[in-house]
């Protein structure tokens, strides 16, 4: 493997981590709007103003990582 082979393995993994946490966290989040219950939970729970919160943030920094990810690729050439 080359250096370019491991270059797009590390930050296309960081691009990956960012989008999987914010895809998955966007979608718990809009089906708990919706129903009013979590992925895993079969009864609906009233969540804290901080879990959401926190939740948001969540999302917030896997779109942050999933862009830096994407530049970075960009900017290597790689892709």
């Amino acid at each position: 493997m080359g250096e370019t082979s491991w270059a797009f393995l590390l930050v296309g993994s960081f691009a990956a981590v960012g989008a999987a946490m914010a895809a998955g966290t966007l979608t718990a989040l809009l089906r708990y709007r919706r129903t009013g219950t979590f992925p895993g939970s079969d009864e609906p729970a009233e969540l804290p103003r901080g879990k959401l919160v926190g939740l948001w943030v969540r999302v917030a920094v896997g779109v942050v990582l999933t862009i830096i990810g994407i530049v970075a690729i960009q900017r290597a050439g790689i892709f």
